[in-house]
């Protein structure tokens, strides 16, 4: 039985209730529309004498009479030859006829009839509610009023509360608020993956993961941890696998620290429920790493961020982190390491065992079997390969990148086929680390985006990832963060979990936005891709950041021929006081005739052209 088997028979126990309530609730549902469906009333409408004498409401009264007879041949006891019940029905309808016939041959009634639908006049309007009789029953009136005051007296407030509570006190990762409050205080801007092991272990939801008897657990948990001390240590790693606990607490936070190590070298449990605690453990804890990675974002510290996400890939991988990439794939020991990292032409990851040539490949894992052999090449090929078509920085509608500007960076991501990936390290890749932005169109609209997120979702076919020592399935996710790995700085933070399998989906980009540096000038970023389930997969590009001031646009400026104001008018003695010259004797505008010789002129034009 695997690490899967177990944790999902542990959590069979949470799941059959679940189960069992929603079963029931299906087959009353069953029930209830059957019923419905296959009930039928004896009587769905009103008492009509049109209708029961099958005449029109336009019928005269011989009609009546007439129609009266000839079902009265059909209908009067008298006339029926059969068993006592179908003399019994014939004598029902034939009094109904002959209410009916009554009712509409009296002229008083019909009229009454016709105006309020009765033939005693207008009836009081009486109300009812579609119950069983059970439920309205006298002598079951205690017993319905206490299924009432359980159900929504008891019942459902207590399952909305507890939802409320439950939803309110989670952020919207699923985590717990007092959970980020642990990790808000005890994440620094210098911790590793293994001190965010210690961390995340007083985290609430992996202390109510497990269970602790000092009197009965004590010494197997001593017992393991020297083990797993033991084992560690061949890595480098130092556990203090004795402690004195001075609350429940402590021992709890302890084993979850057992538990966590013991994962990370793939150590099996007889136990079924240590088995069950180890994997429920392992899972969670990925949950609560995604919080530190809020801490990170919120606090721009990168390496930290980039420390949680290592974590979250040995997690899910079962390896330690100083084992490297290569500790994921199976038959891969200390002895093995040494082995591989001493020859000439190795490899430090899936990636680039799956990029050498077949006969260099064979010759570095020689001390493999071909059987084994096989088994690591097929593995490592089930690992996600990338490569980044597009990356580059530009501003929504700008042709420049200027100071405070609000600038988005566009990451491209591409899963690839091993092959895809061996022919480019042959080739090269076919793409640039430090993309130039798109020509810049002034009339072309800029795109909105699909969604309101940062990164562009889609619903596709996801990659699934190679996890055999992980309780749950998973698929590919990756991280994009830009930061300045020289001070340690988080600019941006996103993800994208939409890239399927090689050959199936197509590229998915991630927008990430932020502000540029307030000052003109180059400045170098690096961008990291990294998957947060397997190592050895991550890449990253440096881009180079070029802010300018707004570049100043010369306008050409068209002086119109406008011609100064005449001197006999207002504005023309205002501008001739101006110059400091007396209105009248200023000298005239070159090609212009005084105002006298200009309305002389017009004259004689105009009487020409009555001529």
């Amino acid at each position: 039985m695997n690490t899967r088997d177990v944790f999902r028979t542990f959590k069979l126990t949470q799941q059959v209730y679940r189960a069992l309530i929603l079963t029931i609730g299906w087959l009353f549902f069953g029930f209830v529309a059957y019923k419905v469906a296959t009930t039928h009333l004896a009587n769905t409408g009103l008492w009509d004498p049109y209708e029961i004498l099958g005449v029109s409401t336009s019928a005269t009264k011989n009609e009546i009479k007439k129609k009266f007879r000839d079902l009265s041949l059909i209908y009067h006891p008298d006339k029926v030859q059969g068993t006592d019940a179908e003399k019994e029905a014939a004598a029902k309808i034939y009094n109904d006829l002959s209410k009916a016939q009554k009712v509409l041959t009296d002229e008083e009634a019909r009229k009454t009839w016709d105006e309020f639908g009765h033939p005693d006049g207008r009836q009081a309007l009486s109300l009812g509610i579609a119950l069983p009789k059970f439920l309205v029953d006298t002598k079951n009136s205690v017993l319905v009023l206490f299924l009432y005051g359980a159900v929504f007296g008891i019942l459902l407030p207590t399952t909305v509360a507890r939802w409320w509570y439950s939803s309110k006190n989670m952020n919207n990762d699923k985590i717990r608020h007092e959970t980020m409050g642990k990790l808000y205080k005890e994440v620094k801007a210098d911790t590793n993956p293994m001190n965010l092991i210690d961390i995340i272990a007083v985290a609430d939801e992996l202390i109510d993961a497990v269970t602790y008897n000092v009197k009965t657990e004590r010494a197997a948990v001593e017992k393991l941890a020297e083990e797993i001390a033991i084992e560690i240590a061949k890595y480098g790693y130092i556990f203090q696998a004795k402690r004195k606990y001075t609350t429940v607490g402590d021992a709890i936070t302890h084993k979850i620290q057992i538990l966590l190590y013991s994962h990370l070298i793939r150590k099996k449990f007889e136990d079924p429920r240590l088995a069950a605690e180890q994997a429920l453990v392992a899972e969670r804890a990925c949950l609560v790493v995604a919080g530190v990675l809020q801490i990170c974002a919120a606090r721009f510290w990168l390496p930290v961020a980039i420390a949680a996400i290592d974590l979250r890939q040995a997690i899910v991988q079962a390896t330690l982190p100083s084992k490297g990439p290569l500790g994921q794939l199976p038959f891969m020991t200390l002895e093995t390491f040494k082995e591989i990292l001493s020859k000439k032409k190795t490899a430090a990851s899936p990636r680039q065992l799956i990029e050498m040539e077949e006969s260099e490949r064979r010759a570095l894992l020689s001390s493999f079997s071909d059987a084994k052999y096989k088994e690591i090449i097929s593995v490592a090929e089930q690992y996600p390969l990338i490569r980044i078509p597009k990356c580059h920085f530009h501003v929504v509608g700008e042709e420049y990148i200027t100071p405070s500007s609000i600038v988005t960076l566009t990451v491209t991501l591409e899963h690839i086929t091993p092959a895809v990936a061996r022919a480019e390290k042959l080739e090269g890749p076919p793409f640039l680390t430090n993309v130039s932005p798109p020509a810049f169109n002034p009339l072309e609209e800029p795109k909105k985006p699909t969604t309101d997120h940062l990164f562009v979702a889609a619903e596709r076919d996801l990659m699934p990832t190679h996890c055999p020592y992980f309780p749950a399935p998973r698929y590919s996710t990756w991280w994009v963060m830009m930061g300045n790995p020289d001070i340690g700085r988080l600019i941006c933070l996103g993800k994208v979990s939409t890239c399927g399998p090689p050959g199936v989906g197509e590229p998915q980009s991630c927008r990430l936005q932020f502000q540029a540096p307030p000052q003109p000038g180059s400045w170098k970023f690096h961008v990291f891709v990294k998957n947060d389930s397997s190592m050895g997969c991550d890449m990253t590009v440096i881009m180079d950041l070029n802010v300018v001031d707004a570049p100043d646009i010369s306008r050409t400026i068209v002086e119109d021929d406008i011609s100064e104001p005449d001197e006999d008018t207002i504005a023309g003695q205002m501008a001739a006081i101006k110059a400091g010259k007396i209105p009248g004797e200023g000298s005239k505008p070159a090609g212009r005739k005084p105002a006298a010789e200009r309305d002389d002129a017009e004259d004689s034009s105009d009487s020409e052209d009555e001529d």
